[in-house]
């Protein structure tokens, strides 16, 4: 799709400072841009008349990567795909219960009514929508609507539904995403607003960022114990960018071998939450090792370029 701008910037919360790259696409639908090292967010829209300074209007189009946020660091270039999706009209009529205040309308797969899917509602953006964010609709009727009752406040809306039936977890290949294009909505109190929101189908598979891919900025190194102090086999060590290590890690180490030994490295330095396990995708199951560095209260390290951090140990045990 040519004519498509795509931007990459620190913080879509109400267009802060703006992108720090952007470009528009080609008649083959490619842009390359040179992105600073550091956390940041892939979105692209595209307006038929090419005036990108109006707000979206139905007719435009928009993408949002559903890898957000981005960790970009220096070393070969990386191609990502973007599907976009076409902002519709807020639905003409709905039905809300009387004295509900926040957020209602459809949710569409290519402009069709889509069952089974639930909106979330997000305070914020900084995080990538990877929790369960600050309240979630019922899923979806087969008229595709929704009713999200919701305190007066600004809200970032995200739509999802996972083939597997559900509600957490990394979203897989064949799962529904959708965002909303004109987030964030602001919610006043005693009103509703109208929306629809377009879902796409996942058509690549959201693999683990396994850390030995990157180059080195700084690295984590120790141990995983059982909590008799012996060495863990099989085991890896996780990043997260939140403080409860939930959804999809950051970064992951190498599986330890007999000696539990892990080694992380880090191309992007800054703050993270460290955690163990064994297995992946979706939260450690019965029988997992799971377990939180516990150096700090937080379980966070704070990581400065070119730092190695050792003796960081990690104690898992299985989840019950």
């Amino acid at each position: 799709m040519p004519g498509v701008r795509v931007e990459w910037t620190r913080s879509v919360e109400d267009g802060r400072n703006g992108p720090e790259a952007s470009g528009i696409t080609d008649a083959e639908g490619r842009v390359a841009l040179a992105i600073p090292p550091g956390k940041g967010f892939l979105v692209a829209g595209w307006r038929g008349d090419g005036d990108f300074s109006r707000p979206i209007s139905p007719g435009d189009r928009f993408a949002w990567f559903g890898g957000n946020p981005v960790y970009a660091q220096p070393g070969p270039q990386r191609e990502i795909f973007l599907g976009m999706e076409e902002f519709a009209s807020p639905p003409g009529s709905l039905s809300v219960p009387s004295g509900v205040t926040g957020v209602a309308g459809v949710v569409l797969d290519n402009g069709v009514p889509a069952p089974d899917v639930r909106v979330s509602a997000y305070l914020a953006s900084a995080g990538g929508f990877r929790n369960l964010g600050f309240a979630a609709s019922a899923p979806t009727g087969p008229d595709g609507g929704f009713v999200l009752d919701l305190p007066a406040g600004k809200y970032y809306l995200v739509a999802r539904k996972r083939s597997g039936g559900g509600v957490a977890g990394p979203l897989r290949k064949g799962d529904l995403f959708g965002y909303y294009a004109a987030n964030p909505v602001a919610v006043k109190a005693g009103e509703i607003v109208p929306v629809s929101i377009p879902v796409t189908v996942l058509r690549l598979r959201n693999t683990p960022s396994w850390s030995r891919d990157f180059p080195s900025a700084a690295s984590v190194e120790g141990r995983i114990l059982d909590d008799g102090g012996k060495p863990v086999r099989g085991a890896y060590a996780a990043l997260y960018d939140n403080p409860t290590l939930l959804n999809r890690p950051v970064f992951l180490s190498e599986v330890t071998g007999g000696d539990g030994i892990y080694r992380l490295p880090v191309p992007v330095p800054g703050k993270y939450y460290l955690g163990a396990r064994s297995g992946y995708g979706g939260s450690p199951a019965p029988g997992d090792l799971y377990g939180r560095y516990e150096g700090n209260a937080e379980h966070s390290v704070v990581l400065k370029e070119g730092e190695r951090m050792g003796g960081v140990d990690i104690v898992v045990t299985p989840v019950r």
